[in-house]
């Protein structure tokens, strides 16, 4: 057995104990969970397995006791499932934290099904707390935006409604074509850059909801990462200056971009959600997708 093959546990563990801290602490166990994923469902090369595992062993230095074993004395309850999917549902009920309930909560609710003996009390109720967290955000998150949890469908202009997974996925690659670093403005930060993940990793989330025969909530869902693509593209002109106009490779797998340790933890949640995303693409559309993809790659830290 290799580290990789224990990330699942790990995984959902600190994802848990890390909403004592706050939902952003969550990032950590979930690139543990995309980094296990990554390799349960595609054919990785040995230089991304290994970099996988350079970078989850970084994050488990950085905060070791999200990392302990678990109680072995506690029960697990499969009924507490139910728990979890209500978090799901209040996240889905408006565009909150970037679709972070979601691109966090998903995972966790994968793991979870996949090893129900971790279905335990200890670990549902952080997960419950964590999710509870990131439906709470800055009105101003959005550059321009005063207050960005007024904007409805009705006030979207430029983005056509879609409906299905299969187009989400589509419209999410289509964005990539702007990728600008964040910075602060008179005194705000604003992820630019990251929000464009951010509709990666929430379209990702929702496609597996519908796997897992959550429909219910995939609607809905839909809905919320339109008003989440309008809302990224609000930039101000000057702000191109900065943007990325080629990406230093052109596939997720290049060794350029596994050879590093990354503090980010998106740069093992990025490339999981694309590879998924990616093969929900039109095949002659794919390898641009990927290109524009690798230009997030890129700025990854």
């Amino acid at each position: 057995m290799r580290l990789l093959d224990t990330y699942v546990e790990l995984g959902v563990v600190a994802m848990a104990r890390a909403a004592t801290a706050g939902w952003f602490g969550g990032h950590y166990g979930a690139a543990l969970l995309a980094g296990y994923y990554m390799n349960q469902e595609h054919e990785l090369p040995e230089h991304v397995k290994a970099g996988i595992e350079r970078t989850c062993e970084a994050y488990r230095a950085q905060q070791p006791d999200w990392f302990l074993p678990i109680d072995e004395d506690e029960a697990p309850d499969a009924t507490l499932l139910d728990q979890v999917v209500a978090g799901l549902e209040d996240n889905v009920a408006q565009l909150r934290t970037s679709g972070h309930g979601l691109a966090l909560g998903v995972l966790a609710l994968k793991a979870l099904r996949e090893r129900p003996d971790l279905i335990r009390p200890s670990i549902v109720d952080g997960l419950v707390k964590l999710l509870k967290a990131t439906t709470e955000d800055r009105q101003t998150r959005y550059w321009g935006i005063a207050n960005y949890f007024e904007i409805t469908e009705a006030e979207i202009d430029g983005i056509e409604p879609y409906h299905t997974t299969f187009e989400m996925a589509e419209r999410a690659f289509d964005e990539l074509h702007t990728v600008i670093p964040g910075r602060v403005i008179d005194g705000l930060r604003y992820h630019f850059a990251g929000e464009v993940v951010h509709s990666v990793t929430h379209a990702q989330a929702l496609t597996d909801l519908e796997r897992f025969g959550y429909g219910e909530l995939v609607t809905p869902g839909i809905r919320n990462h339109r008003v989440q693509m309008y809302l990224n593209r609000q930039i101000p002109d000057y702000v191109l200056e900065d943007e990325v106009k080629e990406p230093a490779f052109a596939n997720i797998f290049s060794p350029v971009f596994w050879e590093k340790t990354y503090s980010d933890p998106h740069a093992l949640k990025l490339p999981y959600a694309a590879l998924d995303l990616l093969k929900r693409l039109p095949v002659e559309k794919r390898a641009a997708a990927e290109r524009n993809l690798c230009k997030l790659l890129t700025i990854m830290d």
